[in-house]
C-alpha cells in the first residue's frame, strides 16, 4: 500500500515537472515573438505567431494549474518546489502579456493578440496559486508551542561570571 502511494506521488511529481517544463517552453516562445513587435520583423505573420504562442502559453498554464490544485495539500517537498516554480512561470507570463499589450498599443497592426480578459484571467490564476501556496505553508507549519528551542550552549572553558579574557581589545 505504501509503495503504491509513493508510486502515485512520484508519477504526479513527474507529470507536474513535465507540465511546468512545457509552460516554460511556451513562455519562452511567446517572449521571443513579443520581443519582435515594433521591429523590422513585425508583420501579420508575427502577430499570428504572437496570438498562437500566447494562447498556447495560457493553455499550458491551465493544464499545470489543474494538476497542482487538487494535489497541493497532499504532496511532499518536491511537488511543492515544482508548484513554486510554476507560480514564477505564471508571474512571468503575466508580465510578458502586459508587455505585449503595451507594445501592441504602441505599434498597432490590426487586431490585438492579447486581450485584457486574457491578462485578467492569468492574474486571477496567479493570485489563486499564490493564496493556496500561502495557506499550504501557513497550515503545514507547527505551532509555536510544539517547537522545541535548543538550549544555548556555553563554551567549555568560559566562565560567565567573569569578563572574558580571550577578547582582544586592541588590534594595534
Amino acid at each position: 500500500m505504501a509503495s503504491k502511494l509513493r508510486q502515485h506521488s512520484v508519477s504526479s511529481v513527474r507529470k507536474l515537472q513535465e507540465l511546468v517544463h512545457d509552460s516554460n517552453v511556451q513562455l519562452a516562445q511567446f517572449r521571443n515573438v513579443v520581443q519582435c513587435i515594433g521591429t523590422g520583423q513585425d508583420g501579420p505573420q508575427l502577430r499570428n505567431d504572437v496570438d498562437s504562442f500566447g494562447r498556447a502559453c495560457i493553455k499550458s498554464c491551465e493544464a499545470a494549474k489543474s494538476c497542482i490544485l487538487p494535489q497541493l495539500r497532499h504532496e511532499g517537498v518536491e511537488f511543492t518546489r515544482h508548484a513554486s516554480q510554476f507560480i514564477g512561470c505564471v508571474n512571468a507570463c503575466v508580465i510578458e502579456m502586459r508587455r505585449c499589450a503595451a507594445l501592441e498599443r504602441t505599434f498597432p497592426n490590426g487586431e490585438t493578440c492579447i486581450t485584457q480578459q486574457q491578462i485578467e484571467h492569468m492574474e486571477e490564476m496567479l493570485e489563486t496559486l499564490e493564496n493556496l501556496i500561502t495557506v499550504h505553508y501557513s497550515t503545514s507549519e507547527s505551532s509555536p508551542a510544539e517547537r522545541v528551542t535548543p538550549r544555548r550552549r556555553r563554551a567549555t572553558n568560559c566562565r560567565p561570571a567573569c569578563v572574558c579574557s580571550k577578547l582582544k581589545t586592541s588590534y594595534a
